[in-house]
């Protein structure tokens, strides 16, 4: 393992050597079959029928996992046991408009779609004191969101949520492995091309995730939310004050979405040692680099 402590960041590398044997052990498997499958479960709230993957002793602390654009909870289906195994009740749940919770309902603003994650919060009875959230891309920028919407989880870890102008957004809309796929097989093949190097179940998960979404909610929400900041604006409002707040992030040249001049802005909200990059990670580092994503989000659980 090795922890470089640098300016506004610091930068994690980690093995399967480094974590517990039990956490180490959820993160071998390179299939989807293979790997703890996740109690799946339904949590009617906001208008919605929230689909959901359990993982860990229920009368464990909780900690919520909320996906990003075009994706749904499956995303998580080896950080999340592994997780787990270190002592947590992980949940995840698919966001409106995708995966298997009900329709899109124009509610794109992220503070809208926050105000209907804290009512699934709320109703799956996850509101308490241990309550601890990570977000991946649009679900970082939602999860920032969820102080001005009433709730206060104990830590808000953000995984890469984009720090990104409105071209870039735009450019996103256009990208192939973005696209709605008809068939699971057809997004497999277009994921697969597109990422020879992903294991047999990263490349499953993101293409049932491409099979699964509203084409209209994914263009709103990308393009008529106004550049992306990491969820910075979200943080500064009084309601966000005194929660710990921990990014987590790949670096620019292998796909990350915050780059390296928006560091000094997540050193100031979070600290620098809130700042984890995860050396030569992507925009979704728990896919190609598990054990540092792993140690990562164990370390910001820590506190």
């Amino acid at each position: 393992m090795s922890l470089e402590t640098r300016e506004h960041d610091v930068l994690v590398t980690a093995t399967a050597s480094d974590l517990p044997t039990a956490v180490a052990a959820a993160l071998r498997h390179q299939r989807m079959a293979d790997a703890p499958p996740g109690e799946r479960g339904t949590v009617t709230a906001a208008g919605h029928d929230w689909a959901t993957l359990t993982w860990g002793d229920p009368y464990r602390s909780p900690l919520l996992f909320v996906h990003g654009v075009t994706s749904e909870a499956a995303i998580f289906w080896r950080l999340a046991p592994a997780v787990a195994a270190a002592g947590w009740r992980v949940v995840a749940v698919d966001l409106p408009g995708h995966g298997g919770t009900g329709q899109w309902r124009a509610r794109h603003r992220f503070a809208e779609t926050a105000l209907d994650l804290a009512a699934f919060i709320r109703t799956a009875a996850l509101d308490v004191p241990e309550l601890a959230v990570l977000g991946h891309s649009w679900g970082g920028m939602i999860v920032a969101a969820l102080p001005a919407a009433g709730i206060r989880p104990r830590s808000l870890i953000l995984l890469d949520p984009p720090h990104l102008g409105l071209d870039a957004l735009e450019l996103m809309t256009k990208d192939p492995s973005e696209q709605r796929y008809a068939s699971i097989a057809d997004a497999h093949a277009r994921v697969h091309a597109m990422n020879p190097s992903w294991s047999d179940g990263d490349v499953e998960a993101k293409a049932r995730g491409l099979t699964r979404f509203d084409v209209d909610g994914v263009l709103a929400v990308l393009l008529e939310n106004g550049p992306w900041d990491a969820g910075l604006r979200s943080l500064d409002v009084p309601a966000a004050a005194g929660i710990p707040v921990w990014y987590i992030r790949g670096e620019l040249h292998a796909g990350g979405l915050i780059p390296e001049a928006a560091l000094p802005e997540l050193a100031a909200r979070a600290g620098a040692d809130h700042v984890l990059t995860i050396a030569g990670g992507p925009h979704s580092p728990m896919r190609t680099h598990p054990e540092a994503t792993t140690l990562a989000v164990l370390r910001a659980l820590a506190g």
